[in-house]
């Protein structure tokens, strides 16, 4: 398959052909191969993930970002990406790693590809280009892994604004533009009062952390207010 077709697949269009040229290149194939690249985008990668969860879960410790982390960067999602971007079909391998079908069978091969593929969006466009090629690829890995209690915020927070009858939550969503990273904000509207604001890549995430944000005090403060009023 062409190269043009990865492109299209991840997203981006390399400014110089031979970098991603480089980066679908295996050691059995040529001496300029895709190792020192894929050596730039392991680190390239996990700064990515990492600037990308702190700055989209502000309440978690360390701990939990660091485990986000690592089940971002494993083995296991590099392969998954490498199914989503078709690597295999791109690779460019020697006669005798082609023969016995090293490329397909190896998953090392793939994952070090993706790492050599993300290097060189870097080498070619810089850091903003290689996180939106990142950030797309990894969507459904990162909703996979987010903490169980941002997964049932919403859930949560409507059972308990309908147990002290304080009605359903209403998510305001705001559109920032596909130029804003994080590119929408929720409102939570509790009763017509905003109780909680969150930010992320897709609506649902925004939802989640405004829900998560109201259920940390904003909505426990009303529900008190409504038990005083009661007892008086």
């Amino acid at each position: 398959m062409k190269q043009q077709n990865l492109e299209q697949i991840i997203g981006y269009r390399f400014n110089d052909a031979s970098i991603i040229s480089k980066a679908l290149t295996h050691a059995s194939k040529a001496p300029e191969h895709l190792e020192r690249q894929e050596f730039l985008g392991d680190a390239v990668l996990g700064l990515i993930i990492s600037e990308y969860l702190y700055h989209q879960y502000p309440q978690l410790n360390e701990g939990a970002l660091s485990k986000m982390k690592a089940n971002l960067v494993c083995k296991d999602a590099l392969l998954n990406v490498a199914k989503l971007w078709q690597v295999a079909s791109f690779l460019n391998v020697g006669d005798g790693e082609r023969d016995k079908k090293g490329h397909l069978k190896s998953p090392s091969i793939a994952a070090n590809a993706v790492e050599s593929i993300i290097g060189a969006v870097f080498l070619d466009a810089g850091w903003q280009q290689a996180k939106q090629v990142v950030v797309k690829a990894w969507a459904n890995l990162i909703n996979q892994v987010e903490p169980s209690n941002l997964r049932d915020a919403k859930s949560k927070l409507q059972e308990l604004t309908q147990a002290n009858k304080l009605g359903l939550p209403n998510y305001k969503i705001t559109d920032l533009g596909i130029q804003s990273s994080p590119r929408f904000k929720a409102e939570c509207m509790i009763q017509g009062k905003c109780l909680g604001i969150g930010l992320g890549e897709r609506k649902k995430q925004a939802e989640l952390e405004a829900a998560s944000q109201a259920l940390s005090s904003s909505v426990m403060h009303l529900v008190s207010e409504r038990k005083t009023l009661k007892l008086e």
